[in-house]
């Protein structure tokens, strides 16, 4: 049952919870992905989710002129979130405004009874850290240049990996291009019956976690970074003098009426929904409670989700979350590597182009995974509208929240402004010859790739093989099975591209789509085997003795194709994953993963401990058996 302005509506759903629609002064009952994106961990399964289930089901985002009534506009909504729930995706909590200030929200699938449900939004926590960093340089405690260390001053007990490098600012830190690891690995999940004390107890331990490792470049490439967001809840404490969940609680939860809402674990009148995970069966998972809590660890309703929205938006009117100024700082584009290309990052909100009626518009958001959960914010700063959903279950649908609410954030901006919005590929446009890869192997964010020349050239794509064939002076992407002799024909497919160019003296490519800009998947580098090799003792498989470990083994082996070889294995959400990259022997105890990106560039120590080889690897020690 739907309830809106006192008027009932039945909706066959099953197990619907209500849905409430708030007024811009009414208060009402509270009732909650960056991925990732998501909580954007190393999960390569939702990469695949994105690029291609997602294939499988084009979303038609029109709405008929006919049926423009907020209740239609309603009903069409909820009929698209019902596609995932409850047979793949047990519970959604979902919102939506239109730009009139009214808080469209509500629960659909199973749910706690007699209770409210909150949901993990994971990396879209990243957007209420920078709103909390914005916020203390409006009240003279830090700016967004200074370095780093005038908070944590432990930053500089870190190696460099090259003499020379500038300090890190806490710019480079909300936009991923710090030079610092992507995440700490170890220590990373905590036990899910953890105590608030313990959970903000290894929060704190986060900057000494920072003796000893290494960092790159700052500026030099985009990385995202789940550590550099932690490291910011630490700056957070330290320049507020407020703990960081007092610190949430009185300047954003509270300011924006969110009664329901926490960053820790457990809140008066709601609870954490149960999480899922699986394929075909779905099994109830462990609570999934983090360190880096200003990365990931909000967890919501969809209804608080408005009311924050609603709080952010009249920072316009400097009655909201931030002062006008910071409001535009937040959603300027900042500026980034080369290597970054199409992708435009605020603070740190990610920004995607569209053209309305021959103008340019600019939709923003982030997405969030904390397996099983997963959420995706869209919105529109200057109509002010705004669609958001979380889900609980890690399965197949997984991969069609984000592009539902992407097709829902457009019906919504046709309904209020009256004409559809496109995806905008502006570097389409730019006039360029073709340029044709180099053949050999390429390191990207998603593994190894190998590049064939022929009629047409191959490359590997997520192990297999595609065609490219030439589309406006780049590559599109040719998908066949059954040996080669059928053509997978699908929109989302041929609307992907490919493209080679030269990038510090490297040979690279990238891969995009009308969704995905240029740039936000990251690079691939090629490199070239040199059949150096570390002691034959150091192959086989480690493990770790953490007992929650979010990477729980390693192996190393001697690849064919002239490089070790290691592959990582990630435990999320009660599911196994991994991926292979390959790496430089670059000293006696040192290999280096090669590429740039997301946990690239880093380094796995080779060691001897009681007579046993050993790796360390992103602050983890892993034994052979």
């Amino acid at each position: 049952m739907i309830r809106a302005h006192k008027k009932k509506e039945n909706i066959s759903l099953t197990k619907t919870k209500p849905s409430r629609i708030e007024s811009g002064k009414g208060k009402g009952k509270t009732k909650s992905p960056n991925l990732d994106p998501i909580f954007p961990l190393r999960i390569i399964f939702v990469f695949f989710f994105t690029f291609f289930v997602q294939c499988q089901s084009s979303v038609d985002t029109s709405l008929s002129h006919t049926e423009n009534t907020k209740n239609k506009i309603q009903k069409e909504i909820l009929s698209r979130w019902e596609t995932l729930s409850p047979s793949s995706i047990k519970s959604v909590t979902y919102l939506y405004m239109m730009g009139d200030g009214e808080i469209h929200s509500g629960q659909i699938g199973n749910g706690s009874n007699g209770t409210v449900d909150r949901f993990k939004i994971g990396s879209i926590t990243k957007l209420f850290t920078g709103i909390s960093i914005l916020q203390l340089q409006d009240a003279g405690k830090l700016k967004l240049d200074d370095k780093v260390s005038k908070y944590l001053p432990e930053i500089k007990l870190m190696r460099s990996k090259k003499v020379g490098y500038r300090e890190i600012t806490i710019r480079d830190l909300l936009t991923h291009q710090s030079g610092l690891p992507s995440d700490l690995a170890n220590g990373f999940f905590l036990p899910p019956d953890s105590s608030e004390e313990e959970i903000l107890k290894s929060f704190r331990s986060l900057p000494k976690s920072l003796i000893n490792l290494e960092r790159n470049e700052p500026g030099k490439i985009h990385s995202y970074s789940n550590l550099s967001f932690g490291l910011l809840g630490n700056v957070i404490e330290r320049a507020s003098g407020e703990s960081i969940e007092g610190y949430f609680q009185k300047h954003i939860f509270e300011k924006a009426g969110m009664k329901h809402t926490t960053l820790l674990e457990f809140l008066p009148n709601s609870e954490l929904i149960t999480g899922y995970s699986g394929f075909l069966w779905k099994t109830k998972t462990i609570r999934p409670v983090i360190r880096d809590l200003t990365a990931g660890s909000i967890s919501t309703t969809g209804e608080d989700m408005g009311l924050f929205m609603k709080a952010f938006f009249k920072s316009k009117q400097n009655n909201g979350l931030l002062s006008s100024v910071s409001f535009a700082e937040f959603h300027k584009t900042q500026n980034g590597p080369k290597a970054n290309f199409e992708m435009k990052l605020g603070l740190p909100v990610m920004k995607n182009s569209y053209v309305a009626d021959g103008n340019t518009i600019w939709f923003y958001g982030h997405s969030g995974s904390l397996p099983p959960f997963f959420a995706d914010l869209i919105y529109d700063p200057k109509t002010e509208i705004v669609s958001f959903v979380a889900g609980n279950t890690l399965g197949l649908q997984t991969g069609k929240l984000k592009g539902t609410n992407t097709g829902i954030m457009e019906l919504l901006w046709e309904e209020k402004m009256g004409v559809h919005p496109e995806t905008n590929l502006s570097n389409l446009s730019e006039k360029k010859e073709t340029v044709f890869g180099e053949e050999g192997y390429y390191i990207s964010p998603m593994g190894i790739h190998e590049y064939k020349k022929g009629n047409p050239p191959k490359l590997s794509l997520m192990g297999i093989d595609v065609g490219l064939v030439e589309k406006e002076n780049r590559f599109g992407i040719d998908l066949r099975v059954l040996f080669g002799l059928v053509s997978i024909k699908d929109p989302k497919i041929e609307a992907m591209r490919v493209e080679f160019e030269t990038w510090e003296g490297n040979s690279i490519f990238t891969l995009y789509d009308k969704d995905l800009p240029k740039g936000v998947a990251g690079i691939g580098v090629k490199f070239t085997p040199d059949n150096r090799f570390p002691d034959t003792k150091y192959f086989g498989t480690f493990f770790t003795k953490e007992t929650y470990a979010i990477i729980p083994k390693l192996k190393l082996e001697k690849d064919k194709r002239g490089f070790p070889l290691l592959t990582i294995y990630y435990e999320l959400g009660g599911m196994e994953n991994s991926i292979q990259v390959p790496c430089h022997w670059e000293s006696q105890n040192t290999l280096r993963i090669l590429g740039y990106g997301r946990n690239l560039n880093e380094t796995v120590t080779l060691g001897i401990k009681n007579q046993k080889p050993i790796l360390i690897y992103s602050g983890g020690e892993y034994e052979i058996r």
